[in-house]
């Protein structure tokens, strides 16, 4: 089964509530709001900042905030903050593992490849956030 990991999910929902508080919010509220363990919580919220996805305050009142709009960040920036590229196949022929033959699938990931990246650039937080299951993926 191809699916998303649970960080990856954990992440989009840390920035849907960040984006409803509109102001500095602590992990601990986060992690209480969204019930994700705290740990967890501060580890997304620290690789979101080195992202520059959200920013941290310090001292009283200390906690993150975001600074886009979600209509402003793609699932594709949420995948690639938490995960890295997206791809679903890293084909590439010096690392083939066929050897002494050509591979009959080289280069015919890539176009499934794009398919997928150009879906996730496609999608926005805000389209996930809407209460509607149906997204306009035409809209580009």
């Amino acid at each position: 089964m191809l699916k998303l990991s649970k960080l990856i999910d954990y992440a989009t929902i840390i920035i849907i509530s960040l984006d409803q508080y509109k102001t500095v919010v602590s992990s601990s509220t986060l992690a209480a709001r969204t019930h994700i363990p705290e740990p967890t919580v501060a580890k997304i919220l620290k690789m979101l900042t080195r992202a520059s996805l959200t920013k941290s305050s310090r001292g009283p009142g200390s906690g993150y905030y975001l600074l886009n709009e979600l209509s402003e960040i793609s699932l594709a920036t949420v995948v690639r903050i938490i995960e890295g590229p997206i791809k679903l196949v890293d084909c590439k022929k010096d690392d083939c593992r066929i050897e002494n033959e050509e591979c009959i699938l080289y280069g015919k990931w890539e176009v499934l490849n794009y398919q997928i990246k150009n879906v996730f650039e496609t999608l926005t937080l805000a389209d996930l956030k809407k209460s509607s299951a149906r997204f306009d993926l035409n809209k580009n």
